[in-house]
């Protein structure tokens, strides 16, 4: 009884009172009030335009990365009769080295050089024995005057011009073109790479002095392993040029190339053995890398390479870097080859990645050959050699 009456009561209170109609049904349908068609109109009318989707990116084949290196040395060289005719300022090469990813599968490379020949230092003993006749003066001078003449001229000409093909299955690929010769460590690099200012007596005699470079193809394996090791096994075949200058035999040159890589743990290690040859001729090279790194700004490096041409006495070289700040490398380095040896010691300082000075000095206890040298880069930043601590 008391739920009823109490329902009864809400009911009456909820009712309006008497006279009074409900005018919210008339208020809603009056012209004053918008529509919901109207509000939705307004709505979209006063949102901003959606973001015009961002442009595609250029394909990186029509824009591909170009870096210039320019490196110019002063070189001296004196023994107690003086210093050597022939010294001075020259410029060893100047490089433009362009690289593109020409799809997903490949990798192009071109590097074109301008290259001035190293000064032919040749000391005269002033206290040697005068020529015999007029004849051998005029011999001796004709070829000092060829010498100076090739050295001042210049030369330009492509160093590498080669494709990596980088999607091959079962860890291969290969590279077709001219390139450097995958052998020991000092020739995969330009010389503006490498750790001194000149190159060991050793390699020149055994690879020239800007190293070997030659027409070809090469397949690299590289087998799974441990995380921490690595192999590359290198096989290939080259046109054998710079082995067989006049075309002696028909057959091309082959390449073998094996390199082990390790990292225990603070030191890594690489160590290869290579051998390049024809039917008459062979090179024959082991190659041994240690570098040891404590932070982006302190490493020391060991490297040490042997070279042996068949038939010629064998060759070695061996270099030790230390970098105690992150711009200073200091360097010693001994060489050695048919009894014959050579001592040097380096100081080198970047700046930045884009400019390095260096000075280095080589004597073999009579003779001295000294070396500054700067080297300046311009464009998209480059390849460094794997013994650069940044």
């Amino acid at each position: 009884m008391l739920l009823s009456i109490l329902s009864v009561g809400l009911a009456l209170g909820a009712a309006p009172p008497s006279g009074e109609a409900d005018t919210s049904a008339e208020d809603s349908t009056s012209e004053d009030s918008p529509s919901i068609e109207e509000d939705i109109a307004r709505f979209l009318a006063e949102a901003p335009p959606p973001p015009a989707p961002p442009p595609p990116p250029p394909p990186t084949s029509l824009n591909p990365r170009i870096t210039a290196f320019g490196d110019a040395l002063v070189t001296v060289g004196w023994d107690p009769h003086g210093v050597a005719p022939g010294s001075g300022p020259w410029l060893r090469s100047f490089e433009l080295d362009v690289r593109a990813d020409v799809d997903p599968f490949a990798r192009a490379v071109a590097v074109v050089a301008l290259e001035q020949e190293r000064p032919a230092l040749e000391h005269s003993d002033e206290h040697s024995d005068e020529h015999s006749d007029e004849h051998s003066d005029e011999h001796d001078e004709h070829d000092e005057t060829d010498e100076h003449d090739a050295h001042s001229a210049f030369t330009a000409a492509p160093e590498e011009v080669y494709v990596d093909l980088v999607a091959l299955p079962a860890g291969l690929s290969a590279r077709l073109g001219q390139f450097k010769v995958p052998f020991g460590i000092t020739n995969r690099m330009h010389p503006h790479d490498w750790p001194w200012p000149s190159a060991p007596a050793p390699f020149v005699a055994v690879l020239g002095d800007h190293g070997l470079s030659d027409v070809g193809g090469v397949i690299n394996w590289r087998p799974p392993l441990h995380r921490a090791a690595g192999l590359t096994l290198t096989g290939g075949a080259l046109s054998g040029t710079p082995l067989d200058p006049e075309g002696e035999t028909p057959l091309p040159a082959w390449l073998a190339r094996g390199e082990l890589f390790a990292d225990p743990g603070g030191l890594e290690i690489g160590m290869g053995v290579s051998a390049i040859g024809l039917v008459a001729q062979r090179l024959d090279g082991a190659d041994l890398l240690l570098r040891w790194r404590r932070g982006p700004w302190r490493s020391v490096v060991l490297m040490a390479e042997g070279f042996r041409r068949a038939g010629d006495p064998p060759g070695w070289t061996t270099t030790l870097l230390v970098q105690p700040l992150r711009p200073l490398y200091l360097g010693l380095r001994a060489d050695g080859r048919d009894g014959a040896q050579q001592v040097g010691g380096t100081a080198s300082a970047y700046t930045s990645e884009f400019l390095r000075l260096r000075a280095g000095v080589v004597t073999d206890g009579t003779s001295w050959l000294g070396d500054a040298q700067l080297t300046f880069v311009w464009g998209s930043h480059p390849v460094e050699p794997y013994w650069v601590n940044r």
